[in-house]
């Protein structure tokens, strides 16, 4: 097995070869049946991690911030393909892109090891992916840039929480983790 020398991107490929997978879990998550993932409660991504997708909850004053690109559609998180780039600056760049938000932290609650299911058309049965849940706190949001095609809507927490848990019933725990992990910071103020 070859690695990439300092400062490569290594490709997916070779960073799902390199990726050692945790151990057996007892409960197993399905997502959209193109994935069985298991959460893994860390707060760094391992090294070589084959990072595909991310998801990032909008929290700022007690409010939650959810987006959708069309009329119609169910809000949701801050969430897409990470396309080359680290997860992290991928969500910090979607969260101004989509929602006009200038970020104050961003915190990884955790990731979903996802191993690709005969129902996914993009991935071999088999392939193993990760994706990392972030907490991100603005400290400020102003209007969605234009042209982005993304609508933004403020909640109160309480129905943020519900509309975020309707959207997305496959991690209705996690979207309470990362809400909970809010309400503590904002006790203490940081929130």
């Amino acid at each position: 097995m070859t690695f990439p020398s300092a400062g490569q991107i290594p490709s997916m490929s070779a960073m799902m070869n390199m990726y050692q997978p945790r151990p057996a879990f007892k409960k197993e998550l399905n997502l959209s049946d193109e994935w069985r993932a298991r959460w893994i409660d860390e707060h760094e991504l391992p090294e070589h991690a084959p990072v595909n997708y991310a998801y990032a909850f909008l929290l700022m004053g007690g409010k939650g911030y959810a987006v959708r690109r069309a009329e119609g559609a169910p809000w949701g998180t801050i969430e897409g393909p990470v396309e080359g780039i680290d997860a992290e600056a991928f969500v910090r760049r979607a969260a101004m892109e989509r929602a006009g938000a200038t970020v104050r932290f961003v915190e990884m609650m955790g990731f979903f090891e996802c191993r690709a299911t005969s129902h996914n058309p993009d991935f071999n049965a088999g392939d193993i992916t990760v994706r990392p849940l972030y907490l991100v706190v603005a400290k400020r949001v102003d209007d969605v840039p234009e042209g982005g095609g993304y609508v933004r809507r403020r909640f109160p927490l309480n129905e943020y929480l519900k509309a975020m848990r309707d959207r997305y019933p496959e991690i209705i725990e996690y979207v309470g983790l990362t809400c909970e992990r809010y309400v503590a910071l904002q006790a203490k103020g940081n929130g």
